[in-house]
């Protein structure tokens, strides 16, 4: 549509946001409301589609079904020319996926701080049993006061397996984002949407996604069977804990990962604490080891006109699972067989076991078996022989340091080194932990090094007003303390500086019970502009007062009644900020076409809010 069609008698087409395979979508203007608004409008060449539309209602259902600060909202609906249209929310800002661009590398507190308000609308949205089936970054929006906002949740629910639009060609951004599980034919749950949110955090710590590939099929692959990569490999600065949130949301096993968004929101809020910096790289623990293989890419191209949907989990070729029976009857391991059909062993395990085959080895493989023991014998009667010479790390928790030598020594080792850090749990002088880790074995003799408690550490805060809001953050986050965000409307402070903090400079407090909130400027509010031409001179002034417009006059002559505004500048529509002055052109009321000159004076006036009243 051109700019300035008007829908419905009220809505005016600023710009075309963009064009979908369902519908376009426009910034437009609510000329009732004065404000700016999203309309989403579906295509005219399939208007007339039943499953178009009905996808359309779902969407429409879906959005106002969805209450929550974190959700892109609804605000009206209806049909112009035959096409129904929904009226939306306006985000002023732009998605994550430039974000990321823009602003990478992104603070760490920044990246929680995001992701914890994704987390919220997606939490909403699964306890109102909707699944949003396509989340990624070009789905998630950001204001320029850093509010997130996820839009799109009813186009998901009506999106069919795999991310396929209805011309069966897939859809590549969102198949970087599809769980394991759903590349190969089972329907999306809550548990994929965790998934798809841990790739979310892998992209904003990276500015990549996690798997590449020249076809959507070599995409699903890599979910289905090659690791996450570690993100701390590409930034060894990253926490191991946030390292964790990914790894157990984008397990390969659904099991592994986290039970709910509310449970990944609770880990992901201590990521960054230092109470956590002794912690391991999570591994899963339900999921059997997956043998990665060469894919056969035409096995299974991943493609709608290929219904990979209709067959059962896992289904393969017939010759192949006969080879599989074939080879378990004549006594191959399972390894073995794995490695001819080219096939996890898993999925042979689970051939075998349907058709009543053992994993035991028989026939020609008996000599290999008994070679196989004759090797364990050997390798036990050297252990034996070793375990002389070895000794195992004793428990020397809460024990003083000068306890917890002595019994290392008496266990045939000694102490090289010893480090403090502070626990709240352990009191100050005694020992936390003893690397090696207690029960390992080592040889005699070897030397071990304690961690002793320094006690529960206190912290002086500082005054963070004024400084940049990541700045802040990042100092805070250093000393083990837990930062919350809070944005307002400020036309003395520049937008992105801290204006408050919850707890005062000067305070000594506990950084591991420590939250604090900092109040960051968004920023002198703005509002739309009303088209002010033809008021009078008192009542232009009269909403100045109360929209807190600071308002300068230019006179000139006009036959129009004295006093009339004339124009305006900025125009009707603009966004203004209060920190703006509004220049209106009156009317002296004496027209005169030989004297063109005007005076000029001003006046200024101040109030609170964004609507107007027309006059």
């Amino acid at each position: 549509m051109e700019q300035g069609t008007l829908i419905d008698n009220r809505y005016k087409i600023v710009r075309s946001l963009g064009e979908g395979g369902m519908a376009n979508v426009y910034q437009a203007f609510d000329t009732y409301l004065k404000r700016d608004v999203t309309l989403k409008m579906i295509r005219l060449d399939i208007k007339n589609q039943p499953e178009a539309l009905s996808r359309f209602q779902k969407e429409a259902k879906a959005a106002t079904t969805l209450v929550n600060d974190h959700i892109v909202q609804l605000y009206d609906m209806g049909e112009a020319d035959g096409c129904p249209y929904l009226i939306m929310e306006y985000v002023d800002g732009m998605d994550l996926k430039d974000f990321i661009k823009q602003h990478f590398p992104i603070p760490y507190q920044e990246v929680v701080d995001i992701m914890e308000q994704v987390l919220d609308a997606v939490s909403a949205a699964h306890k109102a049993g909707i699944i949003h089936r396509d989340l990624k970054p070009q789905n998630i929006l950001i204001n320029k006061q850093g509010q997130v906002k996820i839009t799109d949740f009813g186009i998901a629910l009506a999106q069919n397996k795999y991310g396929m639009t209805a011309s069966q060609e897939p859809v590549i951004g969102s198949i970087h984002y599809l769980a394991p599980e759903v590349t190969r034919g089972q329907s999306a749950s809550e548990k994929s949407d965790i998934y798809a949110l841990g790739v979310i955090l892998y992209e904003m710590l990276t500015n990549q996604v996690p798997y590449q590939g020249d076809s959507a099929d070599r995409i699903a692959y890599q979910h289905a069977e090659v690791p996450m990569p570690y993100v701390r490999d590409f930034d060894p600065q990253i926490p191991q804990p946030l390292e964790n949130v990914i790894l157990r949301a984008t397990a390969k096993d659904a099991k592994d990962r986290y039970f709910s968004t509310e449970a990944m929101a609770d880990d992901l809020k201590t990521s960054l604490s230092k109470r956590r910096s002794g912690e391991g790289r999570f591994v899963p623990e339900a999921s059997d080891e997956t043998k990665l293989v060469t894919p056969d890419w035409n096995a299974h191209p991943f493609v709608e006109d290929d219904p990979i949907e209709d067959e059962p989990e896992e289904e393969q070729p017939e010759d192949v699972t006969a080879q599989i029976i074939d080879l378990g009857k004549k006594g191959y391991s399972v390894k073995d067989i794995s490695d001819r059909v080219d096939r996890t062993p898993k999925f042979v395990r689970d051939v075998l076991k349907k058709n009543g085959i053992k994993y035991s080895t028989k026939g020609k493989w008996f000599f290999l078996f008994i070679v196989f023991l004759a090797a364990v014998g050997a390798i036990s009667y050297f252990v034996a022989q070793s375990q002389s010479s070895t000794v195992t790390v004793p428990d020397v928790a809460n024990l003083s340091e000068s306890s917890a030598k002595s019994k290392i020594e008496d266990a045939g080792l000694s102490v090289s080194s010893t480090s403090t850090t502070s626990s709240r749990s352990v009191d100050k002088g005694n020992v936390i932990k003893v690397k090696p880790g207690v029960g390992t074995s080592v040889k005699k003799g070897a030397s071990v090094k304690l961690i002793i408690s320094s006690g529960s550490d206190s912290v002086t805060l500082s005054d963070y007003t004024g400084l940049s809001y990541s700045d802040a953050a990042n100092q805070l986050t250093d000393k083990g303390i837990t930062v919350k965000k809070k944005t307002e409307d400020s036309s003395s402070v520049a937008s992105g500086q801290v204006m408050e903090q919850s707890i005062a400079a000067g305070t000594r407090v506990d950084p591991a019970d420590t939250t604090i909130t900092l109040t960051v400027s968004s920023g002198a509010k703005s509002i739309n502009l009303p088209n002010l031409t033809g008021w009078s001179q008192s009542a232009a002034m009269s909403w100045a007062n109360q929209n807190q417009v600071a308002l300068s006059f230019q006179i000139k002559d006009s036959d129009k009644e004295a006093g009339t505004v004339l124009s305006q500048s900025p125009a009707a529509g603009s966004k203004f900020s209060l920190d703006q002055t509004l220049t209106l052109t009156v009317s002296s009321g004496a027209a005169s076409s030989s004297n063109s000159s005007s005076s000029s004076s001003s006046s200024s006036s101040s109030a609170s809010s964004s609507s107007s009243s027309s006059h």
